[in-house]
């Protein structure tokens, strides 16, 4: 009978992504701390650790702070942390309306990043060639070797999956073609998913609450609202691919139809162009002079801003249909706190200034409750950086899954 079991490579990787993972979640930790919580010996530890310490993957960072409530004899722990800046990662975003591309260290922290606004007459080749030619300025600029960049991780929202031939296979996302022909310009490993997952993954964070991880629901409104959700700091399998299931959701009994959808679905109600459209039903010089004149007089030039400003004025019909979005998105995130047991509701692309939000939180409290209002919380690359989306990728694929082996 043929013998089968994990080698000692895997086994080696698997406890380096298990120190790495701790790390990561608790970091700076000392090499004690670290075995304890893996339940391995503290001789294994330093064995492993020290290895990753010499090949620049982890870092010491000197002595533990004193505890004055628990003195302990002997010497003090020396604390450990990942290297930031052992690698580095290339990340893009393609949604409705620009292509992002930037380069970060493992930390996620920002060396160089560029953009292009894109409609409907951009081709995929266009995107193409853009991702291509600014990945390989970046990492010019930056001089830095092969062996030092993790891959491309890129992130696509679904409404762009067409346009760059991206289409389900046996169930499952098949990236081939998009890579293939970002492959033809590249010499570094490219991998590729789902935006609204991996934006969300960017936004997590991953360093423990009351030494547990607390589950996260992602909400990015575009020309679909996408849903992901961020479960003990891993992306649940089930929003992998189907992020636009949100969609379905009902938050109006008996409210407007959509071909296809439920009555009163998230997609008859909360898509940008149903908000719009509830904008338009109240729109004229007679029944909202303020939002009428600054958008002179054209309804394709509302936006959120003008219609707040227009709110603050004291355009009651205006208002009306602000609060109606607010209590529709309310019940909305209620439901997902509750049924995902959310800690933390992170609005992507709502376009939102502070004072906005603070009003939707506002309306929130009155209409729920401020501990699930507190829950919610704007992205915190709202608007910009959105290639962390595929930074995040390339980061968790080829560093903390390959316990940073090469």
């Amino acid at each position: 009978m043929e013998k089968r079991g994990i080698s000692k490579l895997d086994l080696k990787r698997r406890n380096r992504m298990q120190i790495l993972r701790v790390i990561r979640e608790s970091g700076p930790i000392s090499r004690v701390d670290v075995a304890s919580a893996l339940e391995i010996t503290r001789a294994a530890v330093t064995i492993i650790t020290n290895e990753m310490i010499e090949e620049g993957v982890l870092v010491e960072i000197g002595e533990a702070p004193i505890n004055a409530e628990k003195l302990q004899k002997g010497r003090r722990k020396i604390l450990i942390d990942i290297n930031v800046n052992s690698r580095f990662a290339l990340g893009a975003t393609v949604d409705e309306k620009e292509v992002s591309i930037g380069l970060t260290n493992i930390n996620s922290d920002v060396l160089d990043k560029s953009s292009m606004v894109i409609d409907e007459r951009t081709t995929s080749k266009d995107i193409i060639n853009f991702i291509i030619k600014k990945s390989n300025e970046m990492v010019e600029n930056a001089g830095l070797t092969k062996d030092k960049v993790l891959g491309l991780g890129v992130g696509v929202v679904p409404s762009m999956w067409g346009k760059l031939k991206i289409f389900y296979k046996d169930g499952v996302l098949d990236f081939s073609n998009f890579i293939d022909k970002l492959s033809g310009g590249l010499d570094y490993e490219i991998h590729c998913g789902n935006a609204i997952g991996l934006l969300a993954l960017a936004c997590n964070e991953y360093k423990s609450q009351n030494g547990y991880q607390t589950n996260q629901a992602f909400i990015h409104n575009g020309n679909q609202v996408n849903l992901a959700i961020i479960n003990k700091n891993e992306l649940s399998p089930d929003y992998i691919s189907y992020t636009s299931t949100i969609e379905r959701y009902i938050v109006t009994l008996n409210g407007k139809s959509y071909e296809g959808y439920p009555n009163g679905s998230v997609k008859a109600e909360l898509s940008r162009t149903a908000m719009l459209n509830a904008m338009y039903e109240i729109y004229s010089k007679e029944k909202t002079p303020v939002l009428y004149e600054l958008t002179e007089g054209d309804k394709t030039k509302i936006t959120t801003e003008n219609a707040f400003i227009a709110l603050q004025r004291g355009e009651e019909p205006v208002k009306n249909v602000i609060d109606e979005i607010i209590a529709k998105y309310t019940i909305l995130i209620n439901n997902l706190a509750i049924s995902h047991f959310a800690k933390k509701i992170v609005l992507h692309n709502f376009k939102l200034n502070e004072k906005q939000f603070d009003y939707v939180k506002r309306e929130m409290i009155r209409l729920v409750s401020e501990e699930i209002a507190d829950r919610v919380v704007l992205s915190k690359f709202e608007g910009k950086n959105n290639f962390l989306g595929g930074c995040a990728l390339i980061i968790q694929d080829n560093f903390y899954t390959k316990g940073g082996m090469q």
